[in-house]
């Protein structure tokens, strides 16, 4: 089964967004599980920060898929 050439491109992106989006939420799970008594900013601040970076990183993944489709083979032709 042959695949688009766009698609190929897709594939990276998509699984290293997966990659890095499951360590922040396992970075999220261990620490607010951790059995010690936790700050309540810690506790905020391992919920935000990574929860700002799995958006983040959504939104750079949309932005690369868009980037793909609309990429012309030729760039270089441009300039």
């Amino acid at each position: 089964m042959l695949l688009k050439k766009q698609t190929k491109k897709m594939i990276a992106p998509i699984v290293i967004t997966v990659l890095v989006i499951s360590y922040f939420i396992f970075y999220m799970w261990l620490g607010l599980a951790s059995s010690g008594d936790i700050p309540l900013l810690m506790k905020i601040l391992l919920i935000v920060v990574p929860s700002g970076l799995i958006v983040l990183m959504v939104y750079l993944l949309i932005e690369r898929v868009n980037e793909i489709k609309e990429d012309d083979d030729d760039d270089l032709s441009k300039y």
